[in-house]
């Protein structure tokens, strides 16, 4: 579930550049968050070790290239997202 996003945040952060036609131009930071059984509880229900489930998740997410939202190389493009809406159906840009 935490990488889900990720297509999202591609489409908001991925560009075209002369290099490579989908180029991440964005930083992304994920923080997983654990709960950890208690060391006492472990040893009573016969483990060796206490076990370990995953919580939540925090993602931090950063432009690298801001100045790629108003101006880009003749032979590149801007970000992704920016097309996918232009292509959208038009009843979905109605609503």
């Amino acid at each position: 579930r935490v990488l889900d996003s990720n297509p999202l945040l591609e489409a908001f952060g991925n560009a075209q550049t002369v290099r490579n036609d989908n180029s991440s131009r964005f930083g992304k930071y994920i923080q997983l968050q654990f709960d950890v059984e208690d060391p006492v509880n472990a040893v009573y229900a016969g483990h060796t070790m206490p076990s370990c489930v995953l919580a939540g998740s925090k993602c931090e997410v950063y432009l690298l290239e801001k100045s790629r939202v108003v101006h880009h190389e003749p032979e590149e493009r801007t970000y992704h997202i920016f097309y996918q809406l232009l292509a959208s159906d038009n009843a979905i840009k109605a609503e």
